[in-house]
């Protein structure tokens, strides 16, 4: 059977009840990849074993082992760097690929070699066995999506679960930066479908598994996830991001992560230069106010500014609006009232009642 050009890096650390399900799934495909890295980070179970006994059957397998815990970051970096195919697919342990996945990317990454990666629908299962949620990208039919395209549909992240990568573009952009954290995999590849544009298959091939471990937990932790973000501002400001800066400004995704996102902004010095503000003028005047009761000063003085000239036109258009509509619904209401009701029987009623108050306006 013909192989895929392409690797699948999975960085794994004490995973070893997923792993038959991930490479099971990732082995079953329509057209398998050329090889299969799966990272050992210093576990502490049997997933070494598990590995071994799987890659007995499946030359495709390799098992690469750190001597020391490394990190998932860094793990995948090392994968990167450690692939010989032309397509990367980063797969984590506890995730698993649906049927077609590999054929459908590939194909369109075949047509469209300029892409930057092909991705899918963020599909996710919450907990192990639980509901799943398909999550439509709303993208558009399947094809390819100019770097314009991508700022224009991009709702908030490429899933790194279901998307393949180019590697060349991905090394160009110097892998995933390790300060990123748990955004590294959403900077990387967002930069890379901004940079070189992005295929777009608008099926569910691909499952994340959301579990309370997840590495992107950590984000919930709000110094930490000021940091990181902080860390996105110091990455997205240097002349290497020039060329994407601009579409993740216009784009807007990063406001998605919250309002730590404005808390990591307030803390440095360039806050009000426009190349920061066009990062954090996406929130909603909801939030901007909730901000004002921050402890930290700077973030009450960088809400207020959107709080401002900003969002005083927009109030009042919005003020407006409100204002007319009550004025339609009163309106309506009233006239409604002088029509007759419907039926026979109301409308004689109507008519007697209209009938027994003229007669009463002439005496």
């Amino acid at each position: 059977m013909r192989c895929a050009d392409l690797s699948v890096v999975m960085p794994n650390y004490n995973h070893a009840r997923y792993l038959p399900r991930a490479l099971d799934a990732i082995l079953s495909q329509s057209v398998p990849a050329r090889e299969v890295l799966v990272l050992d980070d210093a576990s502490t179970d049997n997933s070494v074993e598990v590995v071994e006994a799987i890659a007995k059957q499946n030359p495709t397998i390799k098992l690469i082992r750190n001597e020391r815990n490394l990190g998932v970051v860094a793990t995948m970096n090392r994968g990167t760097s450690l692939a010989t195919s032309r397509y990367l697919l980063f797969a984590a342990a506890d995730d698993y690929v649906l049927p077609g996945f590999f054929e459908s990317c590939l194909t369109l990454l075949d047509r469209h070699p300029q892409a930057g990666l092909c991705t899918t629908f963020d599909s996710a299962q919450f907990g192990e066995g639980g509901r799943i949620e398909l999550n439509p990208s709303e993208w558009g039919e399947t094809g390819y999506y100019s770097p314009d395209d991508v700022c224009r549909v991009l709702k908030h992240t490429i899933p790194g679960h279901a998307t393949i990568c180019r590697r060349d573009a991905l090394l160009a952009l110097g892998g995933f930066a390790t300060e990123l954290a748990w955004y590294c995999d959403w900077f990387a590849l967002v930069a890379l479908a901004f940079r070189h544009g992005a295929c777009h298959v608008p099926e569910s091939l691909a499952i994340r598994v959301l579990m309370p471990e997840n590495y992107s937990a950590e984000a919930r932790e709000r110094e930490r996830n000021i940091a990181v973000l902080g860390a996105f501002f110091d990455a997205i400001t240097q002349p290497a991001s020039a060329d994407v800066a601009p579409f993740f400004r216009r784009n807007g995704s990063a406001t998605h992560f919250g309002t730590d996102l404005l808390r990591a902004a307030a803390r440095r010095a360039d806050r009000w230069q426009p190349a920061i503000l066009g990062l954090v003028n996406g929130f909603s005047e909801e939030q901007y106010v909730e901000l004002l009761a921050d402890p930290d000063p700077r973030v009450q003085e960088l809400a207020s500014l959107f709080l401002g000239p900003f969002w005083k036109k927009y109030r009042a258009q919005r003020q407006q609006i409100t204002d007319e509509i009550v004025h339609l619904n009163n309106l309506l209401s009233a006239t409604r009232a002088k029509l007759p009701p419907p039926g026979a029987l109301g409308k004689f009623r109507w008519l007697a009642t209209s009938a027994l108050r003229r007669l009463a306006k002439s005496h």
